[in-house]
């Protein structure tokens, strides 16, 4: 935060690009970190038994679940962080305050988890097909949600906030696009 000389109240100061760069690249690397592990112990762990061919649904099914899991964590992350800055003055949490408390990211965080208990148990793909796709087009569309993230969010948000935004990203995607290829995996299956 970069103090004004003109005025006595606190200004959102500029981030560095290439540090939001570093972020994102973080980001990525942990994202693929994760998701190559899922794939390791699934082709370790996941074989027909009638004819040992692996079955490619089983993976973005467990990818899905993965994701959601991820991003449980990562909201419950954002909620704890929320709750420490509670008495920061900066404009950045004035303004989070004003828009609403950790209700929100908890809810998410419980809903998510749902959604990957299912798919990693493998109890059901409708509901977690059904959530991680109401997510990705509800964030897409809301102005609360990515196009705030994108507008003021990578220029002048904290550094931490920043990472989790790109984590809560990663997963997200992540959790709709393996829904939607498991539901189409498994359509196809069913039709030959």
């Amino acid at each position: 935060m970069a103090w004004s000389s003109s005025s006595p109240t606190p200004t959102m100061s500029q981030n560095d690009g290439g540090i939001v760069l570093s972020i994102f690249l973080m980001v990525a690397a942990l994202s693929y970190a994760l998701f190559n592990a899922v794939a390791f112990y699934n082709s370790s762990t996941n074989k027909n038994p009638t004819t040992s061919q692996q079955r490619p649904y089983d993976l973005v099914r467990l990818l899905s679940g993965s994701a959601n899991v991820g991003n449980c964590v990562i909201h419950m992350l954002l909620v704890i962080y929320t709750i420490g800055n509670a008495d920061n003055g900066s404009e950045y949490w004035v303004k989070e305050r004003e828009l609403g408390g950790v209700e929100g990211p908890v809810f998410l965080a419980i809903l998510n988890f749902t959604a990957g208990l299912s798919a990693i148990r493998n109890y059901s793909m409708t509901f977690p097909l059904v959530w991680n796709s109401f997510v990705a087009l509800t964030g897409t569309l809301l102005p609360i949600v990515w196009p705030r993230f994108l507008a003021e969010g990578l220029e002048t948000w904290p550094y931490t906030v920043i990472f989790i935004w790109f984590t809560i990203f990663a997963m997200e995607l992540t959790a709709f696009t393996a829904s939607v290829t498991h539901y189409a995996i498994s359509k196809k299956s069913k039709a030959e």
